[in-house]
């Protein structure tokens, strides 16, 4: 494993429930751990969707396995930008694929 690949910071956040002022519940994101990770991009595009321009980005994220299972009620934070999973391989180390 080359320690130098992981050079990007990444934030893992997971949905949690906090109780509201009418005894109900609302979800938040609460971090779940900062990383270093290797970030690659796959795929982006750029289109025109209902009169607007919409873009979309999908990236690989790899760092190092984690005591924390990451799942696909997580999400990550990469370069100030908030990503959805949209999958998990877990061998010896972590691949996620992102996409926002």
């Amino acid at each position: 494993m080359r320690v130098a690949k992981y050079n990007t910071r990444i934030t893992v956040q997971q949905r949690t429930k906090v109780a509201n002022d009418i005894g109900g519940w609302s979800n938040t994101w609460a971090d779940l751990y900062a990383s270093w990770a290797s970030v690659r991009p796959l795929s982006g595009a750029k289109r025109l969707e209902h009169g607007r321009t919409t873009f979309s980005e999908i990236y690989e994220v790899e760092m190092r396995a984690r005591e924390v299972n990451v799942d696909g009620e997580c999400q990550v934070i990469y370069g100030g930008e908030i990503f959805q999973i949209v999958s998990i391989e877990i061998s010896g180390k972590v691949n996620i694929v992102i996409a926002r």
